[in-house]
């Protein structure tokens, strides 16, 4: 069990600091107390289901990531950020070309 509790927070803490979100930060969009998340990254607190849910939507991933030891590689959101990316530069140089 304790490993999961590890890949958890190894995984909570990832994916927070991903998306520049502090400790305080994701409390407040979790609409938990202030040190809430602190404690469960430091293995104080276990966090609830209804958290754990909340958490890896707030975080905009897939619960089960946060509990794998092998996360996957490319979260979707920064795939599609890229396909967008890349459309927009398409899309410039074709106006560009006059295509």
């Amino acid at each position: 069990m304790k490993g999961y509790q590890e890949e958890f927070i190894y995984n909570l803490k990832k994916y927070r600091k991903e998306r520049k979100l502090t400790q305080a930060q994701l409390s407040e969009l979790c609409d938990v107390a202030n040190g809430t998340i602190a404690n469960i990254e430091c293995g104080l607190s276990k966090p609830s289901f209804d958290l754990i849910l909340t958490i890896a939507t707030v975080l905009g991933i897939h619960p089960a990531i946060l509990f794998s030891s092998n996360p996957i590689q490319s979260d979707v959101s920064k795939e599609i950020q890229q396909h967008e990316l890349l459309l927009e530069m398409y899309n410039k140089l074709q106006e560009y070309f006059g295509k």
